[in-house]
């Protein structure tokens, strides 16, 4: 069985830990049957291998994981030449293999202390061209050496020490004593015999490690057929990185290149684990400049010992898989800690409106009120399909774009019992975003907006529309400022605005009468904002358990109405899920806000989501947001957001991003592991028993279509809460006095 491995680009565990990993690895690799260690070009791809027999590859790739907690495994077929091609091998073999050769701390550089990772220049001997027509191989058949074996090794360096008749005699014998030939060894036992024990020990033999290994080396080239120069070149260059190891006498060499496949020999070069380990183990930081070098693109983070599930427990909704080493256990969220909010980063394409999808399709198949808010439009009309067929008549579908029965929603008419005041708030707030002013540039225009506002709210004939009409209509104005009990919205239109000059009044007027005709005059948000009839009760979704699937493409309806549209309508959520404070907490059914790019509703300073988040919990709304970039948050709701937020999801992010989020989800997390996040892969730093734990997952795939049930809910929706676009315009008609 072949393995293949990937280590992480940010890899610190050198060759010291391969030593470990071969000691461990000599206790139970056996003769008859030893284990290959491979340094590899395949399809153009640079990296290590081990071959081995089935029965010991998962102890093998345990032990590994053990010694590099971030390599990864993958399982391959043995690679056979195809048969228009050749392969050409070239055996190599230690001289002196009694002596050590160079090992990993002579590679240390002395003033960094850093490695010279020595397996850099095998990489890149190895490495070929991108289109695979070429394979190179190094394979170390590796067995251990048996006890007569480490015995005679013992026997040369006792000769070793003695005295030989001069320097050159001493040398010819470590040469023939070690080689691989009987009769050449034999000749290297006579030679021995002219040694002399009183000379003082050279090289003690007490020194001689127990742990000992044989080992093979081959390169393997396979190539197309007509290229044999070319072949052999490649071949002679890999044995020429094995110079690095020479060590004095001690060094690697070659053989003739040959096409026959031969026989493991019986007796190999002896290697200890750590010459062993200083040749192959995976590659550090320092060798990833190594061009096309396998790496794990996505580090694998171990998940706490215990994660709530829909198998072990009721109520839980999935968020996805764990992805550490062979785990797949399916985890959730439980619903006291989704009441915490999840916050999900990701670029576009990284399956963020997947994973959305999947936690709403839950929500609904538990029976819980959902709000989806979708400024593209694709998640809302997907989901359509997926409604189970017992929650038809729960779904209200707004979609803003729908001209012809089109859905009202008054933000001036708040929850029952709620203060003038906050929803006037909201709705400032929420036009904030789209005037693009706050106090510091607009004061008088904010100051006359939020009165009008203040003069409406409650009036069950007003609505937005109805704020141009009580600027420009006098009659209109004495009717509804009768009507008002706020003693200080009193005194602005009778001590303030009466007061104005009509020159003066008609300048501070005009420009608030210019900011919202922009969008008075847009047709379809006449239709939605300026109607009395049926429409949304938010109060009403979050209490009955609804759906309320809000279609805010920015591609039909404008970015500038989408972004009015998902300000109002989180404003006035807010207001409902705090309006819920008249009812039991036992008794206040679950709800869950799902917003995608939430960030496009919000404006600097708008303090409406983090509110949200802070106040919500306890009224028993969840938020699910997502985002693509932090950047477009300002400080007060980052802050308000990444604090609130109780578990948070990262899946491919920026370089600016990633500085921030890998602060936060913690756990060894660098930015560089953020920013390369396969698609629906991700990291979670998930809440658990109020306590966080961060680990690596894998999100759902995108569900299967049950059914095309879409017609069926649009219809449905628009027969219950929409009017015709007949109807709908002569309210707004009266809106205007008409």
């Amino acid at each position: 069985m072949l393995i293949l491995l990937r280590s992480s680009s940010d890899n610190t565990r050198g060759p010291v830990h391969a030593e470990s990993l071969l000691r461990n690895l000599h206790r139970i690799i056996r003769r008859r049957h030893p284990l290959t260690l491979r340094i590899q070009s395949i399809d153009g791809e640079v990296g290590l291998g081990i071959e081995c027999t089935d029965e010991l590859s998962s102890v093998v790739i345990r032990q590994l994981r053990d010694a590099y907690p971030g390599l990864q495994t993958d399982f391959a077929a043995s690679d056979h030449p195809s048969e228009d091609s050749s392969t050409w091998s070239l055996e190599l073999h230690r001289v002196a293999d009694v002596l050590p050769i160079r090992t990993y701390p002579s590679f240390l550089d002395d003033p960094e202390r850093e490695l010279a990772d020595p397996i850099t220049a095998l990489l890149a001997a190895v490495r070929t061209g991108r289109a695979g027509k070429m394979r190179c191989v190094i394979e170390t058949a590796i067995r251990p050496a048996t006890q007569n074996r480490q015995r005679q090794s013992r026997r040369i360096l006792e000769k070793l020490g003695r005295r030989f008749p001069s320097e050159e005699w001493r040398r010819r014998y470590l040469r023939l004593a070690c080689d691989r030939r009987l009769i050449v060894r034999l000749a290297g036992r006579a030679i021995g015999l002219m040694s002399r024990k009183q000379s003082v020990q050279r090289t003690p033999a007490d020194a001689f490690p127990e742990t000992l290994y044989e080992c093979h080396f081959v390169v393997h080239c396979t190539a197309p057929k007509g290229v044999e120069v070319i072949a052999k070149r490649r071949l002679l260059e890999i044995a020429a990185a094995f110079g690095q190891f020479t060590q004095g006498e001690a060094t690697i060499v070659h053989e003739g290149v040959t096409t026959r496949s031969r026989r493991l020999p019986r007796r190999g070069s002896l290697m200890t684990p750590d010459q062993l380990a200083t040749v192959w183990h995976p590659p550090t930081m320092t060798a990833s400049s190594v061009s096309r070098l396998r790496k794990s693109a996505f580090k694998e983070l171990e998940p706490p010992v215990w994660l709530p599930s829909k198998e072990t427990e009721r109520g839980v909704t999935t968020l996805g898989r764990v992805a550490f080493r062979e785990q797949r256990t399916q985890f959730g969220i439980r619903t006291a800690d989704l009441r915490r909010h999840v916050f999900v980063a990701g670029q576009t394409g990284s399956g963020k409106s997947t994973f959305l999808q999947n936690i709403v399709m839950q929500q609904i198949e538990q029976d819980r009120g959902v709000v989806l808010i979708d400024p593209h439009g694709q998640l809302v009309e997907e989901l359509l399909d997926h409604i189970p067929r017992r929650r038809t008549n729960d779904v209200i579908l707004f979609d803003a774009s729908d001209d012809q029965f089109p859905i009202s929603f008054n933000p001036l008419r708040g929850p029952p019992g709620s203060d003038p005041t906050l929803v006037a708030d909201g709705v400032t707030t929420a036009f904030k975003k789209v005037f693009g002013f706050d106090e510091a540039t607009a004061p008088r225009l904010l100051h006359i907006f939020r009165n009008c506002l203040l003069t409406l709210v409650g009036r069950p004939e007003a609505t937005l529309i109805s704020v141009q009409r009580l600027l420009a209509d006098v009659n209109y104005r004495k009717t509804m400022t009768s009507h008002v009990d706020n003693p200080a919205v009193k005194e602005f239109w009778r001590a303030e605005f009466n007061r104005w000059s009509d020159r003066d009044r008609t300048q501070y007027v005009a420009s608030l009468q210019n900011k919202l005709g922009a969008f008075t005059s847009n047709r379809r948000l006449q239709l939605i904002l300026g109607s009395t009839e049926k429409g949304i009760d938010l109060r009403t979704v979050l209490d009955r358990s609804q759906i309320l699937l809000c279609n805010l493409s920015k591609g039909t309806v404008g970015n500038e109405a989408s972004t009015l549209l998902g300000s109002l309508l989180l404003s006035s959520l807010q207001l409902a899920a705090m309006s819920r404070a008249n009812v039991p907490e036992a008794e206040r059914p679950d709800a869950s806000v799902i917003v995608d790019e939430f960030h496009s509703f919000l404006s600097e300073g708008n303090s409406t989501m983090a509110d949200a988040l802070a106040e919500s919990r306890k009224y028993r709304t969840s938020y699910v947001l997502a985002t693509q970039l932090l950047e477009q948050l300002d400080r007060a709701t980052l802050a308000g957001v990444l604090g609130n937020c109780g578990t948070t999801m990262c899946m491919t992010v920026g370089p600016r991003d990633a500085e921030v989020l890998a602060e936060l989800m913690g756990n060894g997390l660098t930015p560089a592991d953020l920013m390369r996040v396969p698609r629906y892969h991700a990291y979670i730093r998930l809440l658990v028993d109020g306590t966080a734990h961060t680990f690596s997952m894998t999100t759902p795939p995108p569900a299967k279509y049950r059914q095309h049930r879409g017609e069926v809910i649009r219809r449905l929706s628009r027969e219950r809460y929409g009017s015709s676009k007949t109807e709908a315009q002569s309210v707004v008609d009266r809106q205007y006095g008409e």
